[in-house]
């Protein structure tokens, strides 16, 4: 499998880096994600980063929170939230908040989430994210369905929703399950300076396979698979 998705990447010439546990994981992406950040932060001045939530970022999140930075200088956002608030098990803001609480009290912190209602939520953080593209880093990841972000295959309107040229940087959506969704849309998600794929697990390794090899354009996820995407993955999905 390792092998595959080496070549997979190659053919498309991706960036792909491999890690034999999940503790390297984290480490190389939050390495990654550093740089993008002290890169901009010299470049201008601020920097700008979007997350993702789920279970696979615990451990990058938790090492974020070990790190000295300048996080003052640093707007951080999330690829995608459930419409719950931040007390909700399910929340991603919650999430970041009890991993890595050193980062959230010192970032300009944009939620998305802010309980007015769906579409008015989208449309109060498209106005503010639309001043921070094209985003300086985004840490994308992937569900074995092929989503990513709030992306879902099948979803009504998905295609426009992915498209660069996206009516919103950010969008209501919708899961599988029909539970409400905010998410960054391609307008946002394809404008990053640096577009990174954190994945674990070896289920996660076919899904990625499939994709690379083209064979299920449909999927949001294999909207992504092109430059100047980097991918980071372990077999570890612990």
């Amino acid at each position: 499998m390792m092998i595959g998705l080496k070549e997979l990447a190659a053919q498309r010439g991706l960036s792909i880096q491999i890690t034999a546990s999940a503790d390297e994981h984290a480490k190389q992406v939050v390495d990654r994600v550093l740089a993008a950040l002290r890169a901009a932060i010299d470049a201008r001045g601020r920097a700008s980063l979007a997350l993702s939530g789920g279970r696979s970022p615990k451990a990058m999140l938790r090492r974020l929170n070990t790190v000295e930075f300048d996080w003052e200088q640093v707007t951080l956002t999330l690829v995608d939230e459930r419409w719950v608030a931040p007390e909700h098990a399910d929340s991603n803001a919650g999430l970041l908040w009890r991993h890595m609480p050193a980062v959230m009290n010192k970032v300009n912190w944009l939620p998305l989430y802010r309980g007015i209602g769906l579409a008015e939520d989208a449309a109060a953080s498209s106005a503010l994210i639309a001043d921070l593209l094209p985003l300086d880093a985004v840490v994308l990841g992937m569900g074995a369905d092929g989503h990513t972000a709030s992306l879902f295959p099948g979803a009504h309107d998905i295609m426009q929703m992915l498209a660069p040229d996206a009516s919103a940087p950010c969008m209501p959506a919708l899961s599988t399950s029909g539970a409400q969704r905010l998410t960054l849309s391609g307008a946002a998600l394809h404008s990053a300076r640096l577009q990174l794929l954190a994945v674990r697990g070896e289920d996660k390794a076919m899904t990625l396979c499939a994709a690379l090899a083209g064979q299920h354009p449909e999927w949001p996820i294999s909207s992504f698979l092109r430059a100047p995407l980097e991918i980071i993955y372990s077999p570890d999905g612990s």
